[in-house]
Order: C-alpha cells, then structure tokens, then sequence
C-alpha cells in the first residue's frame, strides 16, 4: 500500500471519527447558523443615490421658500396694518419729490434801502398817496417778517418814530432828521442793518440833539408840500413828501440827492454863499 492511499485513509477515519464527536457537531451548526444570519452588505445603485438626493435638496428649498415667504407675508402685514383692531391699506407708489433750492436773496446798499424806505413810509402816512405804496417791495428792504412787523409799526409811523412826517433828510442811515412842512422835528432815527444783506434788522429813536438839518432844501420842498399846483425841479409837480439822502459838499457849495414822492432821484446843488440851488435831472 503506499503512503498517500494510507494518509487518505487517516483523513477518512479522523473525518468519521469527528463526525461522531458530540462537541464537533455543535460547533458546526454555531457556525453554520452565525453564517445564515449575518448582515450582507447593502446592493450599490448610483441612479437610487441620484434620486435621494435630489429629493433631499429639492425638500430643502421649499421648505426656505416658505420660510421666507412667510417672513415677507408678516413683514407686510406689520407695515400695513394701521394699528390695533383697524385695517391695512395699500402703500401709495412711490414719487419722487423733487428738491428746490432756495438762493439767498442778493445783498442790496444803504442807499437803496434809504431811497425805498423813508418815501414808502411817509407816502403811506398820507391817505392822498398811500395806494401808490407796494409794501411787498417795502418788504423786501427787510431781514425777515419780525423786523418789518417792528420797524413798520402802525402805518408807517414807526419808520419816523412816532411822528407824521412828509420830509426826510437822511445824511446817512444812522441819522435820519425829519421835517413836517419846513418845521424839523424833534426825533431822528437810526437804521440797524444786516452786514451781510445790507437789509433792515431793527430801528433806534431817539432825540435830535441840536442837530440843525438843511433850511434850504426843507424850505424848498416843505413849502411846495401838499400844495397841490405848481411844478418843482425837474419838471416834478409839487411833491406830497421828499426824501434828501446822499449829501456831498465842497469849498462853497453842497448837495443832495432829492426824491420827491419815490420817483426817479436827481441830484441838487447848494451855493452856500449866494443861496441859489441847481437840480441835475435825469436824462
């Protein structure tokens, strides 16, 4: 017999010999059952795992729409609503508002302001020429509405403090001498103005202090006040009141600067020796 019949023989007695064994026997079928029962692993499908996916993202974004649709339905509910227990109302559409831009109004010069003034103020005293007085442009001589108010007073009389006036002799705006017919009065005023505008801020009142005015030009005018006939320099008629502003003088002779009843200025000329007086009217 050889060796390898004799070992097959060995292999088959230890097989039998095994399968005899009680404790083999056990051991198998554990290891038989624990095979049967194990977990296999799970079947690879890429197309499955597409479609997961897509479905989980797609979930998402509905569900952040209706996060954010929900947040801009409270959002509106909250602008709209008018208040506890009332109803909402539709925004109005937007407009754009347009933006003016004020320009600040250009300064204007004391002569102006004396020339627009004192005339408008004494024409307005007299009920014979107060409808030829445009007191929007009077107005306009001033800061703001306060100081017009102040300054204006009741019918033009705080304008010359108090006093009813037909003539004015303004040597300059901070002394301003006032003449009733030829009579020079006894106030004189002083005019605040604004250093940037040039226009009226405020008024000062107060006593003439001996100050002896012109007698010429007052004698000129004051006589031909109110008269009604007759003519004046420059072709005028007799005036119902007269301003003198703007004094130049010389070796012998002064001058003025004459509006008679807020129309155009001509300038007048004082021999001081002989008393006459020369008008320069306008061309």
């Amino acid at each position: 017999m050889t060796s390898e019949r004799e070992d097959a023989m060995d292999d088959t007695t230890s097989a039998q010999a095994a399968a005899e064994d009680p404790g083999w026997r056990t051991e198998l079928a554990a290891a038989m059952t624990e095979f049967a029962t194990a977990e296999r692993p799970p079947h690879f499908d890429p197309s499955a795992i597409a479609r997961t996916v897509t479905a989980s993202r797609r979930a998402r974004i509905l569900v952040t729409a209706g996060a954010a649709a929900a947040a801009a339905a409270a959002v509106a509910a909250v602008v709209l609503t008018t208040g506890a227990g009332h109803g909402t109302r539709p925004l109005p559409p937007a407009t754009a508002t347009p933006t003016r831009s004020t320009a600040p109004a250009a300064p204007i010069d004391s002569d102006t302001v004396v020339r627009g003034l004192f005339p408008a103020a004494t024409m307005y005293q007299d009920p014979r020429t107060r409808g030829r007085v445009d007191l929007t442009r009077v107005r306009a001589l001033f800061s703001d509405p306060a100081a017009f108010a102040t300054v204006w007073g009741d019918g033009g009389s705080g304008v010359t403090c108090g006093q009813r006036a037909d003539g004015v002799l303004a040597g300059d705006p901070t002394g301003v001498l006032f003449y009733r017919g030829t009579t020079l009065l006894d106030r004189r005023a002083s005019l605040a103005l604004d250093p940037v505008s040039g226009r009226i801020t405020g008024i000062t009142c107060g006593a003439r202090r001996g100050d002896p005015g012109d007698p010429v030009v007052a004698g000129r005018y004051g006589r031909a006040t109110g008269s009604g006939g007759g003519t004046t320099d420059c072709g005028r008629p007799a005036p119902t009141t007269w301003l003198a502003d703007e004094p130049r003088s010389g070796t012998v002779v002064h001058g003025w600067t004459v509006t008679l009843d807020g129309a155009t200025p001509f300038a007048l000329g004082v021999d001081d020796v002989q008393g006459t007086v020369h008008a320069t009217c306008p061309s």
